[in-house]
């Protein structure tokens, strides 16, 4: 069974969203966006090999994951 995380309306609300990290020590990566950091400027990302909490930009650090492989049209 496949889940799937919940779409983000737009780049003000990507909490819960499954993305790739691009930048910094977990570049590569995929993850999850926890919400926006205290100061509201970056964003709060887990990578899912460690506990960690990094602190990223959206399309600079870090940008959206799609799964290409279910339905294209839901992408």
């Amino acid at each position: 069974m496949t889940t799937t995380a919940p779409r983000p309306q737009s780049n003000n609300n990507l909490e819960g969203a499954r993305v790739i990290i691009i930048a910094g020590t977990h570049a590569g990566e995929e993850g999850v966006c926890l919400g926006k950091t205290a100061n509201d400027k970056k964003w709060a990302i887990s990578p899912d090999s460690s506990d960690e909490i990094v602190p990223l930009e959206f399309e600079t650090e870090f940008g959206l994951l799609v799964d290409l492989s279910g339905d294209p049209a839901a992408n």
